[in-house]
């Protein structure tokens, strides 16, 4: 099932709606919150319970697990909130040939809706490894097709405890939020592919070689895989979701009320709409590809700007001649998703009113400083999750050191990146900054 037909469905109050289906505000709410929730995650776990948790305000489940197909003709399951022998992490690869949800992962059915498993004759077949459905209690069942450009790569299960539990509206729902994750999954699976590739080269070039050489290629493979859904993003699901704004200018509501209802629901979409140009243009940083780091660090202050309440100077100072764009491209795109990191930490939690960001060569390196007015960094603040992290394992993955001071008069912060440089040295030594 398509996903525009599914935005189309709950999308058109004039063909009603079961008492089952929530109404299109909160399936919409619902999808974005998944989004917000998942992207930027680097682990399986911790993206199949965002997942789990936020989709239960949508679809309500007692177990739910997702398949990633191999083409060894194995399987992977990861689960949420019961756990069976399906997700095995002593033997986790299993046969798909023996999977009770066989006909989904063939592409031979669109979709499963079972009203109790247990009698089900397509989970049941000689071979079949349907014995959780009887260990967990699951009945009803949804099973969806995860696809990613057109191609299979696994399945989305939703089961209850209780039997007739399930209906044809909520199969709609369970696709649209596959269609919705399986782009994030198949970025996961290959940046996996990406380290254990790198890693499998560690015995024939030698353990630093290949830890760099597999970070950079994971580094390039994780945003290559987030440029690309930003474009599908940009190219399905925002075309959707402004065909339907579009549907919904010309409905008349026929009373006060309902029209009242409808137009709520299309500035509820506006906003959707403006969430998720914020999301594409994060994922598919076009400028630092049309016009160099300078410009991109530069548009990404303006948009910064357009999204606080507050007046806060933003300036770029490129002491560099442009250099940084000679740096190779996957480098480059991790320190400019480093000021990202920085300057969003700065706006979100110092307080400040300035933020400046600095672009040096220094001898062979090339440096780049992000300072801030505001209340300045603490320790705990090093400790803390405030993004840190993540600009910490964006350096260490292209070999660049990373600096947080805290500066006294004025007050602020510092932050400064420095990698070495694809252009060699200079007679320029020193702190330039």
């Amino acid at each position: 099932m398509k996903q525009n037909t599914f935005y189309a469905q709950i999308a058109a109050p004039e063909k009603g709606v079961s008492a089952l289906m929530p109404n299109a505000g909160e399936a919409l709410d619902c999808f974005l919150s998944i989004a917000q929730a998942i992207a930027g995650q680097t682990e399986y776990e911790l993206v199949l319970q965002n997942f789990a948790s936020r989709l239960q305000a949508l679809i309500t489940h007692d177990h739910l697990d997702i398949v990633l197909l191999h083409s060894s003709g194995t399987q992977m399951c990861y689960e949420a909130q019961i756990r069976t022998a399906w997700g095995d992490t002593q033997d986790p690869a299993k046969p798909t040939e023996e999977s009770p949800i066989r006909d989904v992962l063939r592409g031979n059915t669109p979709y499963i809706l079972t009203d109790d498993a247990w009698t089900d004759s397509r989970f049941h077949f000689e071979g079949s490894d349907s014995k959780p459905l009887f260990d967990a209690n699951l009945h009803s069942r949804i099973v969806v097709p995860l696809r990613v450009q057109g191609k299979l790569i696994g399945s989305l299960a939703i089961s209850s405890h209780k039997r007739n539990f399930y209906n044809e509206e909520l199969v709609v729902l369970a696709q649209g939020a596959a269609d919705l994750v399986a782009a994030f999954l198949f970025a996961l699976e290959r940046a996996k592919e990406a380290k254990d590739s790198a890693l499998s080269e560690l015995e024939a070039t030698g353990r630093e070689q290949a830890l760099r050489l597999g970070a950079l290629r994971l580094t390039e493979g994780m945003e290559r895989e987030r440029q690309r859904l930003g474009m599908d993003l940009h190219d399905q699901t925002l075309a959707d979701l402004t065909r339907i704004r579009r549907r919904m200018s010309r409905i008349d509501g026929g009373s006060i009320a309902a029209q009242k209802e409808i137009n709520a629901l299309q500035e509820e979409l506006d906003n959707c709409l403006d969430e998720i140009r914020g999301i594409v243009e994060n994922m598919k940083p076009g400028v630092l590809q049309l016009f160099g780091f300078s410009e991109a660090v530069e548009a990404h202050l303006q948009r910064c700007q357009k999204q606080i309440c507050r007046q806060i100077a933003m300036h770029v100072h490129d002491r560099s001649d442009g250099e940084m764009d000679t740096l190779q491209d996957t480098v480059r795109t991790a320190m400019f998703r480093i000021v990202q990191e920085a300057v969003n930490n700065a706006l979100n939690h110092a307080e400040c009113d300035s933020i400046d960001v600095y672009i040096a060569r220094v001898g062979a390196k090339m440096v780049v400083a992000i300072e801030d007015s505001g209340t300045g960094i603490s320790e705990p603040d090093l400790a803390s999750e405030r993004g840190i992290s993540n600009i910490l394992t964006r350096a260490n993955l292209i070999s660049a050191n990373v600096q947080f001071e805290r500066l006294l008069n004025p007050t602020g912060t510092r932050v400064q990146i420095t990698v070495p440089s694809a252009a060699g040295k200079t007679d320029r030594e020193g702190p330039v900054l």
